[in-house]
C-alpha cells in the first residue's frame, strides 16, 4: 500500500491473532503524527472492542510502530507453538 508523504490522514487495516485492527493516522499542524486504534475480537455475545490512543511522533512510521506495540499488549504476547519451547512429540 503505498501512502503519500503530503496525506494529512491513512487508514490501516489488519488481522493480528484473529482479531480485526483498525489503525488510524493522522499528520498534525505541527508536522508531527499521532495514531488511534480499535481492536475488534469475539463473536455474538463474546464479541469486545477496545481502543486507544498514541502519543505524538516525528514519522508515521514511528506511530505504526507504537501501534503495534499497543494491540500486542492488549492482545497478550503469546507464542504461537511453531515457535513454542515446548517439544512437540511427532
Amino acid at each position: 500500500m503505498s501512502i503519500s508523504p503530503d496525506a494529512q490522514q491513512d487508514m490501516k487495516d489488519m488481522v493480528v491473532a484473529g482479531c480485526r485492527v483498525q489503525l488510524v493516522f493522522q499528520r498534525q499542524e505541527s508536522d508531527k503524527w499521532s495514531g488511534q486504534g480499535t481492536v475488534r475480537c469475539g463473536l455474538d455475545e463474546n464479541a469486545a472492542e477496545r481502543s486507544f490512543r498514541t502519543g505524538s511522533y516525528g514519522t508515521r512510521d514511528e506511530v505504526e510502530e507504537e501501534a503495534l506495540r499497543r494491540v500486542a499488549d492488549l492482545l497478550g504476547n503469546n507464542v504461537d507453538r511453531n515457535t513454542s519451547r515446548v517439544n512437540n512429540w511427532s
